[in-house]
Formats: C-alpha cells, sequence, structure tokens
C-alpha cells in the first residue's frame, strides 16, 4: 500500500533512497519522505505530492530510509508524510499499515510528556520505540530489542522500518505488509517490493509475517516478533530483472504493460503443466470458491462461467466478504485465490479463515514469494512479470488466460489462447486501436457510460467499466444484459452511451436484444463483436475464438480507459486515491 526503500552501506543512501522510493511510487504517491543518519540525527526531507522530477536535500550518509505514502491516517500534509521521528531525532520510523489501538496508544504517550507533529498512527510508534530505546546501551541490538517491544503493542497488520541514526542501523518487523532484504557485499537494502532491489542485487529474501530483521551494513539478521529467537532468512535468487522494471521506450508502464500481454499468453498456453494440476484439483474438490479483489474478483467470476461450460461448479465471490461464509468451507474445500501481488489483506485474511477449517488453497498470482504463495497448498505463477502501473493490465489477462486454459481442452484451449495472442496487436498498435481512441474522442466530455454483457462476457462488462473509471474518471457501469430492464434502464438518455459486448456464443441473440432496446430509448451503441448488426452504431471487432474471444475482449476496455485520461489530461499510471497493493483494512 506504501512504498518502503532502505539502505545500509558505503554509498550516498539519500541518492539510493531517493531512487528506490521512485521505483515504488505505484504503492502510494500522496507524499514522500526520506532520512538520513548525520551526527547522530535523523534529517528528514518529506514533501506532499508525487515524487517524480524531485530530489530530497540531505546531507551525505552510508545510511537512510524513505516512504511513499498512501494515506490512511491524517490528511496529505507534509506533517503527516513518513519519516516520522521520536522527541530527540534519533530515530525515524515508515510504516505500512492501519494501528488499529491508535487512540489508546497516543492517550499513554501523550501523558508521558511525548510531542507529536501529526495526526498519524505511525508517528505513535515512533514514540514506542524512543521509550523501550532508552535505558539501552547504544548498539544495534538495543535497536532490534526496542523495535520489538514497540512492535508488540501494535494490533492490526502492519510493517515498520526503524533508522537509528546513533548506530547507523535499521530494523523492521512485519505482520501482514510485504518487506524484502536486499544482500549485497558490504551493503543491505530493506524495500517493500523487490522490483526496487534488483537494480542492486538479485540476492533477496522475503521476510515472513511474525518476523523482524536487523540490517547493518556487514549482516542482515531474523528474529521471531513473538520470541526474539533466530529465524533463518531464505535468501533466492529474484524472479526479476531490472530490465524487467524499466520503461524500455514506452511511455508509461500501463502502455508498457499492455503491450506485454501477449506474451504472457503464450507463455502460460506453453507451458500449462501446473494449469492441469490445477484443474485435476479442481475437479477432485467437494466444493470450489474463487476469491479476489477488484479486477481478481472479475476473474473469480470468470472462473465461475468458465468452469461451468466445463460442467464444474465454482462460487465465486469478492474476498473482502468470504468472512460472512467461510463457517461453510471444510476439508473438501478448495478455494481458489486470485491476486496480483499476493499481498492484498483482504485476500490473505479469507484465505487464512478457509484454511483454519482445514480447507486447500490454490493460488493465482503473479509474485513469486508473497504471503499468498507462501499459504497456498498449490501456486500457478501468472508470469506477467512486474505490474508497476496501478489498474491492472495484463495480470487479469493472465489470470484469464489461465482460466481458459485450466477449464477447457488442453490441446484446444492452448491453440486459442496462442491465436488470440497473435491477434492481439490490432488492438494494441493497429487499426482497432484507432478506433478506439475515435471512441475516447466520442466519450471524453460525457459523464456516464453503461457496459452490457451476458454469461461469460458478464465479469468482462465489469473489468471494462472498470478499467474506464479507474483510470479516466468516467462513471462507467458494468451490468448483466438481462438486468437492464430491471432498473438500469431508467438510465439510459438519448445521447448515453452503451457498450455492449457481443461474442459468437449462446448468449449473442440476448445481448442484441439489449443493445436493441437501449438504443430504441436513443442511446448510442459502440459493440464489441465479430460482426456489424443494425443495432449497433459503432463496431470495435473482435473475432471469434470461442472462448479466447474474452481475452480479446478484455483488451478494449483498457486501451479505452488510457485514451480517455490521456485526452482528459489525466496521469494513466496513478490514478487519484488507488494503491497497487491493499495491504490494510
Amino acid at each position: 500500500m506504501c512504498g518502503i526503500f532502505g539502505y545500509v552501506g558505503s554509498k550516498n543512501a539519500s541518492d539510493l533512497v531517493t531512487k528506490g522510493l521512485a521505483k515504488l511510487e505505484y504503492r502510494g504517491y500522496d507524499s514522500w519522505g526520506v532520512t538520513v543518519a548525520h551526527a547522530a540525527r535523523a534529517i528528514v526531507d518529506k514533501q506532499t505530492g508525487k515524487l517524480r522530477g524531485k530530489v530530497a536535500s540531505l546531507p551525505g550518509s552510508h545510511v537512510g530510509l524513505g516512504h511513499t505514502r498512501w494515506a490512511t491516517h491524517g490528511g496529505v500534509t507534509q506533517a503527516n508524510a513518513h519519516p516520522h521521528v521520536d522527541c530527540g531525532e534519533r530515530i525515524a520510523l515508515v510504516h505500512n499499515g492501519i494501528v488499529a489501538n491508535d487512540v489508546e496508544l497516543r492517550r499513554e504517550l501523550a501523558a508521558r510528556g511525548h510531542r507529536f507533529r501529526s495526526e498519524t498512527d505511525t508517528e505513535l510508534v515512533a514514540h514506542l520505540v524512543e521509550e523501550a530505546l532508552a535505558p539501552l546501551p547504544p548498539t544495534p541490538e538495543s535497536l532490534l530489542t526496542a523495535t520489538l517491544a514497540a512492535f508488540r503493542r501494535l494490533a492490526g497488520m502492519n510493517a515498520i522500518v526503524v533508522l537509528d541514526a546513533l548506530t547507523d542501523t535499521l530494523a523492521a518487523a512485519k505482520s501482514g505488509s510485504p518487506l524484502v532484504v536486499g544482500f549485497g557485499e558490504g551493503e543491505h537494502w530493506l524495500a517493500s517490493d523487490q522490483a526496487a532491489i534488483v537494480e542492486h542485487t538479485r540476492r533477496i529474501a522475503v521476510l515472513g509475517d511474525g518476523q523482524a530483521v536487523l540490517v547493518t551494513r556487514d549482516s542482515a539478521r531474523a528474529v521471531d516478533v513473538a520470541t526474539g529467537s533466530p529465524r533463518a532468512l531464505d535468501v533466492t535468487e529474484a524472479a526479476w530483472t531490472d530490465a524487467h522494471v524499466g520503461l524500455g521506450a514506452h511511455p508509461d508502464y500501463m502502455t508498457k504493460e499492455m503491450h506485454e500481454q501477449p506474451a504472457v499468453w503464450r507463455r502460460l498456453a506453453a507451458d500449462d503443466a501446473p494449469l492441469r494440476e490445477l484443474a485435476r484439483r479442481i475437479e477432485a474438490a467437494t466444493d470450489v470458491v474463487a476469491l479476489g479483489c477488484g479486477s481478481g474478483f472479475h476473474a473469480a467470476l470468470s472462473a465461475e462461467y468458465l468452469f461451468a461450460r466445463a460442467g464444474r461448479r465454482v462460487r465465486a465471490m469478492p474476498a473482502s466478504e468470504f468472512s460472512h461464509f467461510a463457517r461453510f468451507t471444510g476439508p473438501g474445500t478448495l478455494v481458489l485465490a486470485l491476486s496480483q501481488s499476493g499481498e492484498t489483506i483482504d485476500v490473505l485474511e479469507a484465505v487464512n479463515a478457509a484454511r483454519a477449517r482445514d480447507a486447500r488453497v490454490a493460488a493465482l498470482c503473479n509474485v513469486p514469494g508473497s504471503a499468498l504463495t507462501r499459504v497456498a497448498d498449490l501456486t500457478v505463477p501468472l508470469g506477467a512479470g512486474p505490474e508497476r502501473c496501478v489498474v491492472s493490465t495484463k495480470a487479469f489477462t493472465a489470470k484469464l488466460a489461465a482460466l481458459i486454459l485450466a477449464s477447457g481442452d488442453p490441446d484446444d484451449s492452448k491453440r486459442l489462447v496462442t491465436q488470440a495472442a497473435d491477434l492481439a496487436g490490432a488492438f494494441l498498435d493497429g487499426p482497432t486501436r484507432t478506433a478506439l481512441q475515435n471512441l475516447a474522442a466520442r466519450l471524453v466530455h460525457d459523464e456516464h457510460a453503461y457496459v452490457i454483457g451476458r454469461g461469460a462476457s458478464y465479469p468482462l462488462a465489469l473489468e471494462t467499466a472498470l478499467k474506464i473509471k479507474e483510470v479516466s474518471y468516467l462513471h462507467a457501469e458494468g451490468f448483466a444484459g438481462g438486468e437492464l430492464k430491471h432498473g438500469v434502464i431508467a438510465l439510459v438518455a438519448p445521447g448515453t452511451h452503451c457498450i455492449v459486448i457481443a461474442p459468437e456464443d449462446e448468449t449473442k441473440s440476448d445481448v442484441l436484444a439489449a443493445a436493441a432496446q437501449v438504443k430504441a430509448r436513443g442511446a448510442v451503441v459502440t459493440a464489441i463483436a465479430a460482426e456489424p448488426h443494425p443495432a449497433f452504431d459503432h463496431l470495435i471487432r473482435v473475432p471469434d475464438l470461442g472462448v479466447a474471444s474474452h481475452l480479446l475482449g478484455a483488451l478494449p476496455g483498457q486501451v479505452l480507459g488510457y485514451e480517455l485520461a490521456r485526452a482528459r489530461g489525466l496521469d494513466p499510471d496513478m490514478p487519484r486515491n488507488l494503491a497497487k497493493s491493499v495491504t490494510v483494512k
């Protein structure tokens, strides 16, 4: 949810941390800040707004810590930006999460004379560390001891990193929010995402829940938060390189990630052994529940329809709602969790609730080593590479491709997914892209649009509407075509734009009827379909590839949202109020 980057070594920490934060800004961009150790004090430079093009004004130092914020407690102000310091400015602290008992802790600390400079729950954690550190000798071990003492007082899912300016040391502890340690010769890094570290080292270790770590120039040592006993760090080679993280020749990450989709689909089709195993486990389960959030939920809903075609019942629900139904799961249940980051708190809580009732978990996940992959019984890697645009494109269609491959005949589904990859270029750079640019020009000043789908196209209608509103802020609503006459049609007036998804399947006649109904009331109808029809004013042509038509059908919403954002002067990579990996409730 927020970006964290720390460094201890021999290089200029301020420069390294600022550049590292730039690679994490998709995790939060309301404000940013950097601190370094200088003359036994934590010197801080923090500002509101985006980091892009800005440089921290700080003295030279070999230890530093930075943060990009997605606001939870307190408004977007310079005072509320991280890092936060203690009363004596010896330590600085950054935080990802929400301290659920912040009111009680703040009251205690204020009664003991601590001064607060912000409205955040984060600042009180700095004072807790300060109190625990005060009676201890100035050593790195003391910082770890104090960090553990403070972290044990916190309720909720949190990750903290503390810089001690007196000992040039970093300490961190986590529960729920991601932290990664990077290993070098005479230098170490801490970050909330491996993508920020791989420029410097491929040797990483993912910190587990309930773990803390002490990081100095020469070592990184982990302990258990509850007991303080040593915990081994599993050092592995990062799955991604810096080349995966960079923009290359693309103008923004949304463009880059949309263009990477065909290659992702081909890789999934070429190596479908994990998907065959997923299909086997779905067939063997007595009950299957598919869970996700946002685009992940739309993929879960697609699973419901795709497996229904194959004669297998799958129930889909938003992961955030699963707690109301967890009691119906048991040893025969398979939970299919779909997540780009593998760190989304709603998905993890749902999975843990299911596991507590002895359900099995299968994960479709894009980030190797993430929390979801560590608790799943089976992980199917999406292999899409780092997705840094806040709105999901390639991770969503990777899930969709994986579900098509897992639910269909192996040879037929592989052929169709590969054909879809071969035809995707027309949507990303060819004539279909031009048609979508023209559609964006017609919509740019509108306030509303509606997207209609039926059957397996219903989740795609929801996803198309989500892409439009996420990135362009045009209000778009997706709904099942059969629901049109049960209320939604009241919103259709002359000139209202309706997008109709009409594949060559069993739903086509019903979707055409819905298109005729809105057109009769003055709507402008754009169809995502294989062939023209009198009810369509405009056509975005999608070739008929059977079930794989849905892969190509997902692209118009992405491109349209992007073109609308550009036409409205918006940043497609960082929509307002959104962050990439939602690790707070």
